[in-house]
C-alpha cells in the first residue's frame, strides 16, 4: 500500500471528500427511502468525476432540495402523492442550473391539498395565482383577499359604532 502524505492541504481535502461522500449518501438514502426519487435521477448530483468545488455544489443542490421537501412535510403536512413530483421539478431544475436558493418553484398544489392548513390557521393575506391554456393562449389570474382594509381609513363596523357612540356621548 503507498503511503500518503499527511502535509500540506492534502489531509484537509482528504476531509473534505469524505465529508462530501457522506453528505452524498445521506440525502441519496433520503430521497430513495421516501421513494421520491431512483439513483438513476440522482446520478449527477452524485457523481465524483467533477472537481471537489462541483461537487460542493451539488451538495448544496440536494440539501437545498431536501430543505424543501421537509418543509412540505413538516409545515404544511404534504403526503407522498404530492412530495414526488415536486421532488422530480426540483431534479430537474437543479440538473439544468447553477444553485439558487432564491428560484421561486412553481409547484402545482390543489386546494383540497391545502384545505386543512388554511381551516387552520389564520393567515392576514391570501393570494392564489390561477394559470389556464397555454403559450400565448395563456390567461393568469391572481385573487389576493386580506382581513385588513386596502387602506387604512377604512374601518370596521365595531370601530365605526365606538366613534359613533363616544359622538354621541361627547353631545350630550
Amino acid at each position: 500500500m503507498e503511503a500518503v502524505s499527511l502535509t500540506g492541504i492534502t489531509p484537509v481535502q482528504m476531509l473534505l471528500e469524505i465529508g462530501l461522500d457522506k453528505m452524498k449518501k445521506d440525502y441519496v438514502n433520503f430521497f430513495i427511502g421516501q421513494e421520491l426519487a431512483t439513483l438513476t435521477s440522482l446520478d449527477c448530483f452524485i457523481s465524483t468525476s467533477v472537481d471537489l468545488q462541483e461537487q460542493v455544489h451539488c451538495v448544496q443542490k440536494l440539501h437545498h432540495m431536501l430543505e424543501i421537501m421537509v418543509s412540505c412535510t413538516v409545515l404544511l403536512q404534504f403526503k407522498h402523492e404530492s412530495l414526488f413530483p415536486w421532488t422530480q421539478i426540483c431534479i430537474k431544475y437543479y440538473r439544468e442550473n447553477l444553485l439558487d436558493e432564491k428560484h421561486v418553484f412553481q409547484l402545482p398544489v390543489s386546494s383540497a391539498l391545502v384545505k386543512k392548513f388554511y381551516q387552520d390557521s389564520h393567515p392576514e393575506v391570501w393570494k392564489v395565482d390561477i394559470s389556464s391554456g397555454h403559450g400565448p393562449k395563456e390567461v393568469k389570474t391572481t385573487w389576493q383577499v386580506s382581513t385588513n382594509p386596502p387602506v387604512e381609513h377604512m374601518m370596521s363596523n365595531n370601530t365605526a359604532a365606538s366613534i359613533m357612540s363616544r359622538m354621541q356621548d361627547q353631545l350630550e
